[in-house]
């Protein structure tokens, strides 16, 4: 009787065993599951405007505003702030995606002074060069619609223009033909090789673009949250 309670013994004993090590690997396996402890996005700031570029012919006597002959590009820039409790070896776009505006001139995206990428739907990943201050990841992108209006000029009648986003209403242009949807995974690896992600979405420029000639619009940075995919 107390051989076969024994037996018992050891074989509640190797289940139980066999059970720790399902739920340990059930753990381990986190692919998913919601991370923000290395790395956290605590600000993410939308600045739009636009550029003015003069093209006419230098060799032409410029007499009154509307002489000028101007090339026009709307103007983005999208700032993300990261904090981070561990080194990053690497930070990349992947999955970008565009809903292309009604207007559209060259549109190319680029991390500021670095290389610029024209947005194409081949282009889908992006390499970020790392930058970081305090303990925390700085990645600024600038995203323009280039040269959406050429070789322009304003009415007569038009006194003043301002070298911003108003030129748009100031040569009648429908604003909403300019608006368009940008989204991307933001992926980064740490040091010890754990890969995370989260999916930034967002739409620009605004109304407030066009009425004030720039606009600086922050987000809600907490709906962005990391989960561990590798």
């Amino acid at each position: 009787m107390d051989k076969v309670k024994g037996i018992s013994i050891i074989i509640i004993a190797i289940v139980s065993v066999i059970v720790m090590i399902f739920i340990a690997n059930m753990l381990l396996d986190t692919t998913g599951t919601i991370n923000q402890g290395n790395f956290r996005v605590s600000d993410v700031i939308i600045e739009s405007s636009a550029s003015l570029t003069e093209v006419q012919d230098d060799k032409l006597e410029v007499k009154k505003l509307s002489d000028f002959v101007f090339d026009v590009s709307q103007t983005n820039t999208i700032s993300i702030l990261l904090e981070a409790n561990t080194e990053a070896s690497q930070i990349k776009i992947e999955n970008l995606k565009i809903e292309e505006p009604i207007l559209k001139g060259n549109m190319n995206i680029c991390q500021k002074d670095y290389d610029k990428y024209n947005i194409t739907p081949e282009l889908t990943s992006i390499p970020i060069y790392l930058e970081r201050e305090d303990g925390k990841y700085i990645i600024r992108l600038l995203l323009d619609n280039d040269k959406v209006i050429m070789d322009k000029s304003v009415d007569d009648t038009i006194e003043e223009i301002q070298y911003d986003a108003t030129i748009f209403k100031t040569l009648n242009i429908n604003t909403d033909d300019l608006k368009f949807k940008v989204s991307f995974d933001l992926v980064i690896t740490d040091n010890v090789g754990k890969t995370v992600s989260t999916t930034i979405s967002m739409n620009m420029p605004t109304d407030e673009t066009f009425l004030k000639g720039m606009s600086i619009l922050r987000q809600d940075a907490s709906k962005y949250i990391f989960t561990i995919i590798k």
